[in-house]
């Protein structure tokens, strides 16, 4: 049995959330034990990050961006600003992580390594943020192999606050089963597919694809019932893949532009993906922006994976995901 766990990666939950003016850092690992360490609540790493963000919109607008991002003239160089904004970030959120008060922390992750009888192994801390804006933040810069000089690696893995719906379970996928894929093509205003449905296209030797998407001709309501009618599909789904434009929404679990003038929220299509789940949905990848909210809904549904951007993305870098 000993050798058989050595050969595992050391495991950490860490839970950061904020209380007030304070943030709460709560380490778990092996069998019940914890830790607990109150910090301040970094106002200046919060700070650096709009900042940043303001010069990534500002680099990457162009009219081709997968979310709803306000215009912005290009009058300077963005670039540069968008370097330096990012190591003012970095610089800043590495700093609040290395405060005296989070030492022990840190070191009881890092001693997992140093105990570890294969050291090259990566330790793997699952890291769960709370608000948004603590999860926004570049945590998997945080690099504490340097700091105590390990050999392996120290992996953040992010997970969801909390998962009401339990993953589907089995013996394993029936061999020679085709998965099933349902591509979701959204509002294409002033974006470019090809490059997308060519993507999930090559997937047809091994994979049964299905595409849906507005047409001209279609109303509204005619949009909403295809796609609604589509996820529900008795035959089910393994993958669920979209494209288009997404938003961040505070209570309705995130915003998907279906068709020019057309919006639905993720909340309003739970019946449908509720459906879906049950009949072996497992994956959902949101090629689109702000896809936090995203996530968080379709993970506390009960899915496995779910692969989101977390900012606004420029159709280029959509393309090449």
């Amino acid at each position: 049995m000993n050798s058989a766990l050595s050969t595992l990666s050391p495991l950490f939950k860490l839970k950061v959330q904020a209380v007030g003016q304070l943030c709460l850092f709560e380490l778990s690992w092996g069998q019940g034990q914890s830790l607990t360490v109150q910090v301040r609540y970094p106002t200046d790493v919060i700070q650096r990050y709009q900042d940043w963000q303001r010069a990534y919109l500002g680099f990457y607008q162009s009219g081709q961006l997968r979310g709803r991002a306000g215009n912005i003239h290009v009058s300077m160089d963005w670039r540069t600003q968008l370097s330096e904004a990012e190591a003012r970030l970095k610089e800043a959120f590495h700093y609040w992580l290395r405060s005296a008060d989070l030492y022990e922390l840190r070191s009881r992750i890092a001693s997992a390594g140093r105990l570890a009888s294969l050291p090259l192994k990566p330790i793997q801390v699952f890291l769960i943020c709370s608000p948004l804006e603590l999860e926004r933040l570049p945590w998997e810069t945080w690099n504490l192999a340097d700091e105590f000089g390990l050999a392996g690696a120290v992996q953040i893995l992010r997970s969801p606050l909390k998962v009401q719906g339990a993953a589907n379970s089995g013996s394993g996928y029936p061999q020679g089963k085709r998965a099933r894929i349902l591509a979701i093509l959204g509002d294409d205003t002033g974006l470019n597919f090809a490059v997308d449905r060519q993507a999930v296209e090559s997937l047809q030797q091994t994979a049964e694809v299905v595409f849906v998407g507005w047409q001209p001709q279609h109303s509204e309501t005619q949009v909403i019932q295809q796609i609604s009618q589509a996820i529900a599909d008795p035959q089910g789904w393994d993958i669920l893949f979209f494209a288009g434009h997404s938003q961040e929404t505070e209570l309705t679990g995130g915003e998907l532009s279906l068709a020019p003038g057309v919006k639905l929220t993720l909340q309003s299509l739970l019946p449908q993906l509720t459906i879906a789940k049950q009949n072996g949905l497992q994956v959902a990848i949101f090629n689109s922006c702000n896809g936090l909210n995203l996530a968080h809904t379709l993970i506390d549904l009960g899915l496995s994976q779910v692969a989101i951007m977390r900012e606004p993305i420029h159709n280029a870098v959509a393309q090449q995901f």
